[in-house]
């Protein structure tokens, strides 16, 4: 094997793996990385709109078949405090699908792997009429899941809070299923992110420890070169 031949097999080595080393790079961050977003109202200007704050996220106030509303902060008659507002949810004109909701509407980039939101009760005439409500929804927006609890017993001022994890959700709405509403939400978390990383990260990290493994043998300064 000439000398020429031997540099030229080195390069193209050498050019496999900073490919694979780029590919890594880009592609790892995205499999790997979980975070958990949080959306406090109280962090932002009376009025403001939260409806993109996240690029995670889209927040919107649904009407039913009637349409959806953007999601500004709005101050607590009862508190004082910045919320997302008061959200009566219930179905109008046709059941089981996103758009047909009402609520506080949420709809992810990717499905969060757990979704918490929290809301102070305000309702002086808390009643078994009076409860709060989620509906989760696949991609295609059709319903998977859905609670609710009855307010019934529950004082004004109280905190409430409620965790949800629901396989392959892309679409959460909230609200209170009775007249009027039972309390204002305040605070939204949720988290993205995959834990696992895919074939083609591991692949990469393949190509990778090759390519270390041949500049630790041309530091060693590698073999003789064959006539």
């Amino acid at each position: 094997m000439s000398a020429t031949y031997e540099k030229l097999r080195r390069v193209i080595v050498d050019g496999v793996a900073s490919i694979a080393l780029t590919v890594f790079a880009l592609f790892i961050p995205s499999i790997t990385e979980a975070a958990i977003i949080t959306i406090d109202p109280s962090d932002y200007a009376e009025g403001a709109n939260l409806s993109n704050v996240s690029p995670f996220v889209t927040l919107q106030y649904l009407d039913g078949s009637y349409g959806s509303y953007p999601i500004e902060t709005k101050r607590s008659s009862f508190s004082g405090d910045l919320t997302f507002g008061t959200m009566h949810s219930q179905w109008v004109q046709c059941v089981g699908r996103y758009e047909c909701a009402q609520g506080f509407g949420m709809a992810f980039t990717q499905s969060p792997r757990w979704v918490s939101f929290s809301m102070t009760l305000t309702n002086f005439v808390l009643s078994e009429l009076s409860t709060l409500v989620w509906h989760a929804f696949d991609g295609a927006g059709y319903e998977i899941a859905w609670q609710r609890t009855i307010t019934y017993g529950y004082q004004p001022g109280q905190f409430y809070s409620w965790n949800i994890a629901v396989p392959n959700a892309k679409y959460l709405v909230v609200g209170g299923g009775g007249y009027p509403s039972p309390g204002e939400f305040d605070r939204l978390s949720f988290a993205v992110g995959v834990a696992e990383p895919s074939a083609l990260a591991l692949f990469s990290l393949g190509l990778i420890g090759i390519f270390f493994q041949r500049r630790a043998s041309h530091r060693k300064g590698d073999l003789p070169a064959r006539n």
